[in-house]
């Protein structure tokens, strides 16, 4: 077999005109490009939402493309691609698909390759195509999708293609066959007895100088602080608890991809070889990608010092449960853990997300676990500890579940507005989706909230897509849009006015 030559790719991103415009980089196909060079195969990566080395951001990132179905694309053109993808020789590509709303961008590219060029072989990864994997398929652009973690399951399916076998031998994959589908169960050769095992992901292939250029990483900033050079960093995989709305909860049981949403966690040797390699890339502050970074207190304590030693600072983490930051005592009281804030603290946390989800004990314990106890935890006094030790916590509340009332919704407005009282910066109202992939789709696809055949291009936190719920989708969006005004601060609107993708179209930025 002639030696491989890959690209992985970030496709270009569609937004609402509400949604705040970033570049992707996601730590995803920075685990498969290690894997597939471990195995001898050059490979590079590409973010089409900012473009090749020699491309400058007025020819992607700020190029606002209004498209037919009401969204702003942004990025490189179809065209662009699949001639990068021919004029660069590569035999075959990966195509990153998390976000269901993103899927349309995953399917075009795909398309606009396979028109170049019908030899190069494509393949889709991630938690939306494994999922909408019987779609992917069907349009005929794609010769394989993955169907679990991807580092050990890409390079057999990118062999056994080139090596003149078929994939009906590699575990974890889903692909076309003689008309139909064929799905390959996952099984242990798919994942690593260790997550240390796994090479380290490849950084150095992201535009780092774009992404500082742009310096909109996860999340809004709200430190004030702009272009320094940050990156994502993942110490452990999964989590403990099985939130509804979650897009990877049904991986938090023995599903079809495997039980790839268990906690798992890397060594602390290990994060420190991975914090040593960021350092050396110029990066300055850290995005924990953890889904439960908190949990087990006494190793987040060792990886705290060992950011605080190297001089690096932390600009959040994606996931946050507040449980975290209370112990209990012998006498089954709660107490909020302030020596563990004060940590934080040291660590050089700036800005943490503070998820209360909602105001209603009911929708708490039915759709997120019950990981909030309203009655034990005072959040506004957790989140007055905070800021005073000088860390922002922007709050994240969901309303519009199916069976949820208005008094519902009103006591998380009422919430919101208690931890806006406490010193939070601002509150974000999100709607909640029935992604593929998550506990909720299931229960909206059999209770009749949602329809097999959805538009893909909807699935956004920022409208309500569920239908035949207790309070009507366009009375959500005027509970959603009054409480918005009434909470957050005219400042901070006007800064995600100018921050958003809409302002950016009307204004030609």
């Amino acid at each position: 077999m002639k030696s491989l030559k890959g690209l992985l790719i970030y496709p270009p991103n569609q937004l609402m005109g509400v949604e705040t415009p970033r570049p992707d980089g996601s730590l995803g196909l920075l685990y498969l490009g290690s894997s597939l060079e471990k195995k001898g195969i050059e490979t590079d990566i590409l973010d089409a939402s900012v473009g090749f080395s020699s491309q400058n951001l007025e020819e992607t990132f700020y190029r606002n493309i209004k498209q037919e179905n009401g969204l702003t694309r942004i990025g490189m053109s179809f065209k662009e691609i699949a001639d990068y993808v021919t004029k660069g020789e590569y035999d075959f590509v990966g195509i990153n698909s998390n976000f269901t709303s993103q899927t349309t961008m995953a399917l075009e590219t795909a398309k606009a390759i396979k028109k170049a060029d019908k030899k190069i072989k494509v393949y889709a990864g991630g938690v939306n195509a494994r999922v909408l994997k019987e779609r992917f398929l069907a349009t005929g652009y794609f010769n394989g999708v993955c169907l679990t973690e991807g580092e050990l399951v890409f390079p057999r399916m990118v062999y056994a293609d080139f090596s003149g076998k078929t994939l009906h031998n590699v575990p974890g994959v889903a692909f076309n066959y003689k008309g139909g589908i064929v799905k390959i169960p996952v099984d242990e050769s798919c994942f690593p007895e260790n997550l240390d095992s796994l090479p380290m992901p490849a950084w150095e292939k992201l535009p780092f100088n774009k992404y500082e250029e742009i310096s909109s990483p996860h999340g809004v900033d709200v430190t004030g602080k702009e272009n320094y050079k940050y990156a994502p960093i993942m110490t452990s995989r999964g989590c403990k608890f099985k939130c509804l709305y979650c897009h990877i909860s049904e991986e938090k049981k023995d599903s079809v991809f495997g039980f790839i949403g268990k906690l798992r966690i890397h060594s602390i040797e290990r994060v420190v070889e991975e914090v040593d390699k960021l350092k050396s890339l110029g990066v300055e502050k850290l995005f924990f990608e953890d889904d439960s970074l908190l949990a087990k207190k006494e190793r987040v304590k060792e990886i705290f010092k060992v950011v605080k030693s190297k001089k690096m600072l932390i600009s959040n983490v994606n996931g946050v449960n507040l449980i975290d930051f209370y112990t209990k005592s012998k006498d089954k009281k709660w107490k909020m853990d302030i020596e563990y804030l004060e940590i934080l603290n040291y660590a050089g946390f700036e800005q943490i997300v503070f998820p209360a989800e909602s105001g209603s004990q009911r929708i708490l314990d039915k759709y997120a676990s019950g990981k909030v106890r309203l009655d034990k935890m005072n959040l506004p006094l957790l989140m007055k500890n905070l800021t005073d030790l000088g860390i922002k916590a922007p709050v994240n509340m969901m309303i519009g579940f199916p069976d949820e009332t208005e008094k519902e919704m009103q006591e998380s407005i009422g919430l919101a507005k208690e931890l806006m009282n406490a010193g939070a910066p601002y509150v974000t109202f999100f709607m909640p989706i029935p992604f593929p992939g998550s506990r909720l789709y299931d229960v909206a696809i059999k209770e009749g909230h949602l329809n097999k055949d959805f538009d893909t291009d909807l699935m956004n936190w920022k409208r309500p897509i569920m239908k035949n719920t207790i309070v009507p989708p366009e009375r959500i969006e005027e509970i959603r849009d009054k409480a918005n005004e009434e909470i957050n601060t005219k400042e901070h609107l006007e800064k995600r006015l100018k921050q958003s993708m809409g302002f950016r179209w009307k204004s030609n930025i």
